[in-house]
């Protein structure tokens, strides 16, 4: 009986935590829209020399940080493609 009230708790605590992440995902990627309005407009807000410099000295996981410190709004997804892409 423990075991079957255990496992409704923990059911219902993944599901609440999966439906709190998804909001969490949609409300960025909407704060990334209206703030930066496409990936091209996020490119040109991002000060390229000092990624790449971070990039040369530290490397590419520096870098990614080194962007989403800059720009909060956009996802280690999005961080992370502009530094492969330059």
């Amino acid at each position: 009986m423990t075991d079957l009230i255990t496992g409704a708790v923990a059911a219902g605590i993944v599901g609440a935590l999966g439906i709190a992440g998804d909001r969490a995902a949609r409300r960025r990627k909407r704060a990334f829209r209206d703030h930066y309005g496409s990936y091209e407009g996020f490119r040109h807000q991002v000060d390229e020399d000092k990624v790449r410099s971070v990039r040369s000295a530290r490397g590419d996981v520096a870098a990614v940080k080194a962007v989403r410190d800059d720009h909060p709004l956009a996802s280690l997804v999005i961080a992370n493609r502009y530094v492969r892409e330059l």
